[in-house]
């Protein structure tokens, strides 16, 4: 298992540095640069741009961007004027924000805060795992309760409310919950107050996580309705034994095995922040921030944000592959 766990992590890297070198390229192709600004606002003289460009490496050929950025570079030092190597993003220096002139690190900007202002990933981060954990504990009960009451009202009902949540996706679900709970019943305050530790985080939690939940409800449905079927089940009822006994020995640990195939990349999107939640709920993580960087052309916040994206997509499959042993003993890690 050790060994295994090592090579899926050494396995990582390299898809790191790939998915480094796509949005790299894709970053440089596309029109406009981080010093340009609005026509209406004041302009960066040539002579200016010019040394914020060769302060940042930006004149350098593009293989020499991408390797300073992803794995080091050798540079003098400002004060003694001697080389000295300079490590990048495999080290853990995500660069300098070029929405800042280079006054702010990525990794200052995404991970330092106060104790009583946390982190933009502390934020995404929590409300992630939240919104995970709301979409678990209440899809994987409602899916094998509506497929234990197949054909019946209660069934009916919880298909339709699935479907509906589904459809209705994290944006509209968003602005509904804001709606009835902050403006008609006034439960909520529409700009939160974030020092509070759980009230501000209900509305966003149930926002993200209910399409989540909706999915696996209908995924763990379908799922245990299968499971019904196997000969193992039938045999387990022939033998007498009761109804939950058959349910948690033998038909959900079976039933799960689908549902935890997308938990993986839902952990990752949930984490690494969704934009219409923290925008509808003036959450202060990191979704705003990636898609402004877009905007800005802040190339080192673009990177980051893949970077952090795959590197969370990779753990969180790992995890999943790992359960799958855990669900199933018949799975082997060699």
């Amino acid at each position: 298992m050790t060994a295994y766990i090592i090579r899926r992590i050494l396995w990582n890297i390299p898809v790191l540095i790939l998915v480094g070198f796509i949005t790299f390229g894709i970053a440089k192709l596309t029109p406009g640069g981080p010093f340009d600004t609005q026509p209406e606002r004041r302009q960066l003289s040539p002579r200016v741009e010019a040394i914020l460009r060769e302060r940042f490496g930006m004149d350098l050929p593009f293989w020499r961007q991408f390797t300073r950025y992803m794995f080091f570079d050798v540079v003098p030092d400002p004060r003694t004027g001697q080389w000295q190597i300079q490590w990048g993003a495999i080290a853990g220096n995500l660069g300098p924000t070029y929405a800042s002139r280079g006054a702010r690190t990525v990794q200052q900007e995404l991970f330092e805060g106060t104790p009583s202002r946390p982190s933009k990933f502390y934020y995404s981060a929590r409300l992630g795992l939240q919104a995970l954990a709301f979409a678990v504990v209440f899809g994987i009960p409602l899916g094998v309760l509506a497929a234990l009451r197949q054909n019946s009202w209660l069934d009916y009902l919880l298909s339709l409310s699935s479907t509906i949540f589904v459809a209705l996706g994290t944006l509209i679900t968003s602005l509904i919950l804001v709606i009835v709970f902050a403006v008609i019943l006034n439960w909520f305050t529409v700009i939160p107050d974030w020092s509070d530790p759980v009230k501000p985080w209900v509305l966003p939690t149930v926002a993200l996580g209910s399409t989540s939940m909706a999915f696996i409800a209908r995924l763990t449905r379908a799922s245990v309705l299968e499971v019904k079927r196997q000969d193992y089940i039938r045999t387990a009822q022939a033998k007498g034994l009761s109804d939950w006994v058959i349910i948690w020995r033998h038909m959900l640990k079976n039933s799960l095995l689908p549902v935890v195939t997308i938990l993986g990349p839902a952990l990752a999107g949930l984490i690494t922040g969704t934009l219409f939640v923290e925008t509808i709920f003036q959450v202060p993580g990191m979704g705003r921030t990636f898609v402004d960087a877009i905007g800005k052309r802040d190339y080192s916040m673009i990177m980051a944000g893949s970077l952090i994206y795959v590197f969370f997509l990779g753990i969180a499959n790992l995890v999943v592959d790992i359960a799958y042993g855990v669900l199933d003993p018949r799975i082997s890690y060699k």
